[in-house]
């Protein structure tokens, strides 16, 4: 989720919080502070796209790794605010923390619940990395509980609610979705094997829809605001995670793409000198006429090309990362 979201949650949730801390000195900037830090792998691993997709979202934003962080600042707290029980703020904190942990969890990039214990990246289709109904109706229960101050903890206990509540309220509507649009692609005997409807941006308006037929994937886009149903939505190959395993044992990066991505698919240019493949995951793909246009003449994100000879080796190859990544980076093999 984005970072806004995360800092609104550690806001308000210092401001349902105050009630129980009236000895505690700077709360606000602390609780503000331990709703983000779970973040704080991003400053490592450098231009390392690998290491941007194996340990981003992981650790730090497992049950484990909040924890950690939690007592740490906890400690630190107790130095800032020395009446406040060091087991107390560290409560505060881990549920703060957690808050993060969940606010990943609820979109199609995941985190890793689990790490360091295992790798399994948990994800849940409760909200677009970015979403502004979410987001905005957050801040503006932060500023009612700022300025009706009588009421300022109940407003701000019904802030929290609601960071839970949106979530699962998508995750029902898109279960229902995904029950409509199988049943007409049967009404309209459009073969098919599996359905999997996902919040899109702008949501709840677009909705994300990826069909698993054979050796492809259709991609569509529900627009409750007027939609005509799937009609001819977008065909893509899917990639073969085994081939990419392959590829893994001549550069890394193409095993661990495999790990990551959940719905990858591929193009291919062939030419004299050998060919050309062009990874995608369908996770960052989308036929929404939003994401369509900020899109147009731009790569998509997390897009791995890999250049092969006539004998399938490896000769080159590039990442796109996404738009919140610090590693966008390629490399050549002999």
């Amino acid at each position: 989720m984005d970072p806004v979201t995360h800092l609104s949650s550690g806001l308000m949730g210092g401001l349902a919080a105050r009630k129980w801390f009236p000895e505690a000195r700077y709360l606000l900037p602390f609780a503000v502070f331990a709703s983000w830090m779970p973040d704080a792998d991003i400053f490592f691993g450098g231009s390392d796209p690998e290491f941007d997709l194996l340990y981003h979202r992981g650790v730090s934003t497992s049950f484990f790794g909040a924890l950690v962080l939690a007592l740490v600042l906890a400690g630190i707290y107790k130095l800032v605010s020395r009446r406040t029980p060091y087991l107390k703020s560290a409560a505060l904190f881990y549920v703060l923390a957690l808050t993060h942990v969940w606010l990943d969890l609820i979109t199609t990039y995941g985190t890793q619940l689990l790490a360091p214990f295992s790798n399994h990246r948990f994800a849940l289709d409760g909200a677009f990395i970015i979403d502004p109904l979410f987001t905005l109706t957050a801040l503006a229960l932060i500023g009612a509980a700022l300025i009706a101050k009588r009421r300022r903890h109940l407003i701000a206990v019904i802030g929290m609610l609601w960071y839970f509540a949106y979530p699962l309220a998508n995750m029902a509507g898109g279960a229902l979705l995904q029950e409509l649009y199988a049943e007409e692609l049967i009404r309209k005997g459009v073969a098919h094997d599996k359905v999997h409807v996902t919040p899109d941006a702008l949501s709840p308006r677009y909705w994300k829809v990826v069909v698993t037929d054979g050796p492809d994937y259709l991609l569509d886009t529900i627009d409750l605001f007027g939609d005509d149903g799937p009609a001819a939505p977008l065909r893509v190959r899917r990639a073969d995670k085994a081939y990419l395993d392959e590829l893994g044992r001549q550069v890394s990066m193409f095993a661990t793409y495999a790990w990551f991505s959940k719905w990858p698919y591929y193009s291919e240019r062939t030419d004299g000198d050998g060919r050309t493949l062009v990874f995608h995951d369908l996770r960052f793909t989308s036929t929404n006429p939003v994401l369509a246009r900020f899109y147009s003449g731009h790569p998509l994100p997390f897009t791995l090309t890999a250049r092969l000879d006539p004998e399938g080796r490896i000769t080159a190859w590039s990442f796109e990362g996404g738009v919140s990544s610090r590693a966008d980076s390629g490399g050549r093999t002999q």
